[in-house]
């Protein structure tokens, strides 16, 4: 169980999307999620924050139910189609009543009633989201002894005292083959997962320079090439 000074620390690094169609409540709890984290996108419809969502992959969304273009069920629907761990919780009117019935098996780890949206109360959903993140995703891998992954900011601890930072297209990468755990990741799932989101194609090449890039960084070798067919990553 984590202490309320760990569950600070981990939000403070989580990535947060909030989603709410109207200016003044989004730039009023913006405000108040940019005070305890670093990471905080935000979208004005459930479109929009799709395509976020498949781009950055968040790690706890904050969405309004009723917006345009797409609402929070249909947001969340989709979401869930595919990702049972990302953390979603719901902004609540009195009127949405009948919708959150609609929401009922969608794993929502939270709702919040827009009329107490007030420091104290989106805090303690955070802390319910983290210890959720914590059971669902194992925010913390550890992949030998001497190396332990941190997935909240893509940083792998070397001898419980290196710190290694990985890129964005390396953080996507090893996220990608922790999930598939001793498993052989294809090549087709790597560029579709990996380069997912970016104007290029992976070649063979590029692929090869992000992995040998990794190992320099990283004292111990513990990603696998697989001949002609992907990588994977051997956990002990």
């Amino acid at each position: 169980m984590f202490c309320k000074k760990e569950l600070l620390e981990l939000i403070k690094d989580v990535v947060i999307l909030y989603v709410e169609d109207e200016d003044s409540i989004r730039e009023e709890v913006t405000g108040i999620l940019k005070f305890f984290c670093n990471n905080v996108l935000t979208s004005v419809d459930g479109e929009e924050a799709y395509e976020i969502y498949k781009k950055e992959k968040p790690h706890i969304i904050l969405t309004d139910i009723k917006m345009p273009n797409m609402d929070g069920i249909a947001l969340a629907k989709k979401i869930r189609d595919d990702d049972l761990t990302t953390a979603i919780i719901f902004l609540t009117a009195h009127t949405d009543e009948k919708n959150l019935l609609l929401a009922a098996n969608l794993n929502i780890q939270a709702y919040i009633p827009k009329a107490i949206l007030t420091y104290e109360k989106i805090t303690n959903t955070l802390f319910q989201a983290i210890k959720f993140l914590n059971l669902t995703t194992n925010l913390y891998i550890h992949i030998t002894d001497e190396l332990l992954y941190d997935k909240t900011t893509g940083t792998i601890i070397y001898q419980d005292k290196l710190k290694i930072s990985l890129n964005k297209k390396e953080k996507t990468f090893i996220d990608l083959l922790t999930e598939n755990k001793n498993k052989i990741v294809t090549y087709q799932e790597i560029e579709n997962y990996v380069w997912d989101g970016y104007y290029e194609v992976m070649t063979g090449t590029a692929l090869r320079t992000m992995v040998k890039n990794l190992r320099k960084k990283i004292p111990v070798i513990f990603i696998e090439n697989v001949s002609k067919q992907g990588y994977k990553l051997t956990i002990k």
